[in-house]
């Protein structure tokens, strides 16, 4: 559905399918990463937060490519649901979180220090 409240609600309610279940359906998920309304956006970016960890690895580009969202809670949510991933999938990520470190919002760089503290020391 077109409609930006219809397509958030669509989102939300796969978000309450078990994960195993959420998986089967993290590709119509991803696509509404590109919707025009940012509160689907966000949606998208934390039911994607649900998915196993391998399936979220699967999208890790997508939800990365969200931390440059127009919508601060996009942002916010994209660095929250990169921080679920493995550490090893995370490291492919490590310098677009990096870059949140000098962003203008206190919030913003303090969950960027946690998703960093996952990745192992170099």
């Amino acid at each position: 559905d077109a409609n930006e409240y219809v397509r958030r609600a669509a989102v939300e309610t796969l978000g309450k399918l078990p994960a195993e279940a959420l998986a089967a359906h993290g590709a119509a998920v991803a696509a509404t990463l590109e919707h025009t309304d940012g509160k689907v956006r966000k949606a998208a970016v934390q039911t994607l937060g649900k998915l196993p960890a391998e399936a979220l690895a699967a999208h890790g580009a997508a939800v990365a490519a969200k931390l440059e969202d127009a919508v601060a809670g996009g942002r916010m949510a994209a660095l929250q649901t990169l921080n679920k991933l493995p550490a090893e999938a995370l490291a492919a990520h490590g310098a677009a979180v990096v870059a949140k470190l000098e962003h203008p919002d206190e919030d913003v760089r303090k969950a960027a220090v946690a998703v960093l503290g996952k990745l192992p020391a170099e």
